[in-house]
């Protein structure tokens, strides 16, 4: 039982971490499929950042006041700027793996198409980059989140 309780205790952040990226990853995800489906129609890197940049807020402002729970004492500034900073190294992480997992899926529909001597139509090059992008996505977003979470943890809302 004294077990149990440390490892609450020891990653209490954690938990409140994911519970912060999980609402903003909510907002990104949302704001993601509606440029690429609705407004920019198939622009995976422009989508994706859109949507990334969506999420910003909530995640700046719940992990600062909820997850890390920084004093009043820091400076909002200080720890706004190593936020941005984190979140554009992390915006980089998710643009090349959303852009490289999406690539691959790609690559599977298209050996799919090839080996069963299906001709390459339009119709099925749109398929493929629509059905790809979401899982693409998911997982963009699932890398994205470790690399956030390790620079938050150790840069942005550094305990001194």
């Amino acid at each position: 039982m004294n077990t149990l309780i440390t490892l609450i205790h020891r990653y209490t952040a954690l938990a409140k971490f994911l519970i912060v990226g999980v609402s903003a990853s909510l907002v990104h995800g949302i704001i993601s499929w509606i440029f690429y489906y609705h407004i920019l129609l198939g622009h995976t890197l422009i989508s994706t950042l859109t949507g990334y940049s969506g999420g910003w807020l909530v995640s700046y402002l719940g992990n600062r006041i909820w997850s890390f729970r920084v004093k009043e004492e820091v400076p909002i500034v200080a720890s706004a700027a190593k936020f941005i900073v984190s979140q554009l190294v992390a915006a980089c992480v998710l643009l090349f793996s959303t852009w490289t997992i999406q690539q691959i899926i790609i690559l599977y529909f298209k050996w799919y198409i090839i080996t069963n001597n299906l001709h390459m139509t339009e119709e099925l090059r749109n398929f493929c980059s629509g059905a790809s992008y979401p899982p693409a996505l998911f997982g963009g977003m699932f890398v994205a989140a470790i690399a956030s979470y390790l620079m938050m943890k150790c840069y942005v809302f550094k305990k001194h």
